[in-house]
């Protein structure tokens, strides 16, 4: 009879300490995130000094939509979180996050990125291993009007863009992780300018060290080899869509390139008024690439023996006037300079970007 009582009584135990679990650690929490960025860019479409002339002086040759080189700029982002404490002492994160962006005075180059990412972590303080698969996409986003060699006919140029990636970190001693990525994904062009259709690889790998004295850095270096798969179109190429004839073309150049990305950044909390509310960043990134065709310079002018030297520096500093709340201030600029036997390249291709933002982040959980 004992027996039974004791056994009946840790049975109620056990219950009860699993609904107190069940409460206090639920299997599925959910977290949102909600911001407005204020931003002022002053080379809206990253053109080069000579177009930037050429559009001042409403040179004919030069043709876009576009009312100012210059624009203020709102984002709005939108991020809802869902985490799943999963079998196997397993946590599963869930992440979407949705972003939009509104020009003031040149709405056809609006544009949106939505991006979904799920990962598996073990349950337990101190893990050691995480694994990501991710999916991002551009579904529209506005370049600039072109020339159409085949027709003589100036058009806006807009690309799709898909990426698929795959991420595995490890902690290889307590204040560094290292991880590696691959991935690939492809630009898809309207029926005017499918000659820039491209299908890429990515491989990456990233060191984030936490370092004793605070600042935390972190280093990544990407390998991508894209493939131009549009030139290999014919340059009349006519198809059938709900009875009617869809004629593509396909420009003359050779746009495959080997492009080495390497990123640094270094973040800090700074001590303000006996808190560390403030966090300071700076981060940097440089991308070469060469194109590789093999056609002659004077076939392939643009891209015969072309070298893009394409780097960015930001620094930024938030703050944190709640758990809740978070506002951050940066400032970047992004230049690329072009080298090639072409003399012409590098007035056409060289610019130089500067973009300042505001944002405020709200969020749950």
């Amino acid at each position: 009879m004992k027996l039974r009582v004791t056994l009946l009584f840790g049975l109620l135990i056990l219950v009860a300490g699993q609904a107190e679990a069940q409460r206090r650690y639920p299997k599925l929490e959910w977290g949102f995130r909600a911001g407005i960025n204020a931003i002022y860019n002053d080379n809206l479409l990253r053109l080069s000094k000579s177009d930037q002339l050429a559009f001042k002086r409403f040179d004919p040759t030069f043709r876009t939509p576009v009312g100012t080189l210059d624009d203020g700029e709102t984002e709005l982002l939108l991020a809802p979180t869902l985490q799943w404490r999963a079998p196997a002492m397993t946590m599963v994160n869930l992440n979407y996050r949705f972003k939009a962006t509104q020009r003031a005075q040149n709405d056809h180059t609006n544009y949106q990125t939505h991006s979904f990412s799920a990962s598996v972590r073990p349950r337990v303080r101190g893990y050691k291993w995480s694994a990501r698969a991710s999916v991002f996409t551009i579904p529209s986003f506005y370049l600039r009007a072109y020339r159409d060699r085949d027709f003589g006919t100036y058009d806006d140029c807009r690309f799709e863009n898909w990426e698929y990636s795959g991420e595995f970190s490890y902690k290889l001693a307590e204040p560094l992780w290292m991880r590696a990525q691959v991935g690939l994904g492809t630009f898809y062009y309207g029926s005017r300018f499918s000659e820039y259709d491209s299908e890429y690889q990515d491989f990456g790998i990233e060191a984030d060290y936490s370092t004793p004295w605070n600042p935390r850095v972190t280093a990544r270096y990407t390998r991508r080899s894209s493939d131009n798969v549009g030139k290999s179109l014919p340059l009349f190429f006519a198809s059938e869509d709900e009875g009617q004839l869809i004629v593509e073309d396909t420009e003359y150049g050779d746009g495959d390139y080997d492009e080495d990305d390497f990123r640094l950044a270094i973040r800090s909390n700074l001590k303000v008024y006996k808190t560390e509310s403030v966090n300071a960043a700076l981060t940097s990134r440089i991308r070469r690439r060469v194109y590789t065709t093999e056609r002659s310079l004077e076939s392939d002018p643009f891209h015969r023996g072309r070298l893009d030297t394409r780097w960015e520096l930001t620094p930024s500093i938030g703050w944190s006037p709640s758990r809740a709340w978070d506002v951050n201030l940066y400032f970047t600029y992004e230049e690329r300079s072009s080298e090639s036997d072409y003399v012409k390249l590098a007035l056409v291709k060289d610019f130089v970007r500067r973009e300042v933002g505001l944002g405020f982040m709200y969020r749950i959980r």
